[in-house]
C-alpha cells in the first residue's frame, strides 16, 4: 500500500511539475466540455489556431473522436466542415470572429461550437478550448490546460517557426550525462557553453582528487619514520597529528570543485531551451510577427496576416 502510495504521489507531481501530453488534456477537455452539455447536444470543432497544419488537424480530429466517444453529445463530422470551409474559403488554423464562427455553427446545423489554440508558456504549451453557444454566442465553458512537450507533440511542430522545447526525459537524460564532464551538454543540448564551463569544474575536481589520491598512496609507501619529524604513521587522510591532513584538504577542494560543476550542469540541464523554443509574439492587427529561429538556430523574423470574415 505504501508504494502505490509512493507511486501515485510520484505521477502527480510529475504531472503538476511537467504539464500532461497532448493527447490527455484533449482527453480531459472532452471529457469536460460534454460533461457540461446538455445530453444529445451537436457539437462542431470549428478552429484551432497554431501555425502548424499538421496539429491543427490532428487536434481537432481527436477532439472530434473523443466528444464522440463520451456518447453524452454529438460531434459534427469533420468532412462536413471541410465543405463549409471550402465553401467560405475560411482557415482552419485563423482566428474566427463570432459572428464568423455563429454563421458556421448554423450552416452545420450544431447548437454548440468549440474554438482552440495553442501557445508557448515558459518551457511549456498552454492549450484552450473555448465552448460557446450557436445561438446567442454566450460563451459556456472554457478549458485550459498546460502541456509538456512529447514526441507527438514535437512530430506534430516539426519543421515549423513553433518549435518544440526539450522533453523531461531528454532533460533528465543530460543531467545526468552531464556528470560526466558535461557531455549531456555537449550532444544532447548543444550548448556549448554551459557544458563547457561543466567540463572543466568537473575536469578539475577529478584531477585534483585522483592526483590527491595518487600522492597520498605515495607518501604512505615511502614513509620512514626516520625522514619524517610528524610522529607515528598516519592511519587515514584526515589524520590531524601527520601530513595526512594536508591531503584531506586538497581532496576536499577536488571534491567541492567537481560538486560544483555536477551542480551547475544538472540545473542547467533542467532550465535550459531549445534556441528559439520560447518565441516572442508582437500583435499588430492584422499582422503578426513573431521571432523564430532558423535552420542554424539564428534569430529570424516570421511575418504572417490573419485574414478575419
Amino acid at each position: 500500500m505504501k508504494r502505490f502510495i509512493g507511486f501515485a504521489v510520484l505521477v502527480l507531481g510529475t504531472t503538476v511539475l511537467y504539464g500532461q501530453t497532448l493527447d490527455s488534456a484533449i482527453r480531459d477537455a472532452a471529457t469536460e466540455i460534454s460533461g457540461r452539455l446538455p445530453q444529445g447536444s451537436s457539437v462542431a470543432v470549428i478552429s484551432f489556431q497554431s501555425v502548424s497544419e499538421r496539429l491543427i488537424d490532428y487536434t481537432i480530429d481527436e477532439l472530434n473522436a473523443r466528444l464522440a466517444n463520451t456518447g453524452r453529445v454529438t460531434a459534427v463530422e469533420r468532412r462536413r466542415l471541410d465543405t463549409i470551409r471550402r465553401e467560405l474559403n475560411f482557415s482552419m488554423g485563423g482566428e474566427v470572429s463570432d459572428e464568423s464562427a455563429q454563421s458556421i455553427g448554423r450552416m452545420l446545423g450544431a447548437q454548440y461550437i468549440i474554438m482552440g489554440s495553442i501557445e508557448t508558456i515558459g518551457s511549456q504549451y498552454r492549450l484552450r478550448f473555448q465552448t460557446i453557444t450557436t445561438e446567442a454566442a454566450a460563451i459556456v465553458y472554457v478549458f485550459t490546460q498546460n502541456i509538456r512537450s512529447d514526441s507527438t507533440l514535437q512530430s506534430l511542430l516539426q519543421g515549423t517557426g513553433f518549435l518544440a522545447d526539450y522533453t523531461p526525459g531528454q532533460r533528465a537524460g543530460t543531467a545526468a550525462l552531464n556528470l560526466v564532464l558535461g557531455a549531456g551538454s555537449f550532444f544532447v543540448m548543444r550548448d556549448g557553453k554551459g557544458g563547457a564551463l561543466t567540463a572543466v569544474l568537473e575536469g578539475l575536481g577529478a584531477g585534483v582528487m585522483l592526483a590527491t589520491l595518487g600522492g597520498y598512496r605515495a607518501f604512505l609507501s615511502d614513509w620512514d619514520e626516520d625522514d619524517y619529524d610528524f610522529g607515528p604513521k598516519p592511519t587515514g587522510m584526515f589524520d590531524v597529528s601527520s601530513e595526512g591532513i594536508y591531503f584531506g584538504m586538497l581532496l576536499i577542494g577536488g571534491a567541492v570543485l567537481y560538486g560544483s560543476g555536477a551542480i551547475y550542469g544538472i540545473t542547467r540541464a533542467m532550465k535550459y531551451h531549445k534556441p528559439g523554443s520560447q518565441v516572442t509574439m508582437a500583435d499588430p492587427p492584422p499582422f503578426n510577427i513573431a521571432l523564430v529561429p532558423d535552420r542554424r538556430g539564428n534569430a529570424a523574423v516570421q511575418l504572417s496576416y490573419t485574414l478575419k470574415f
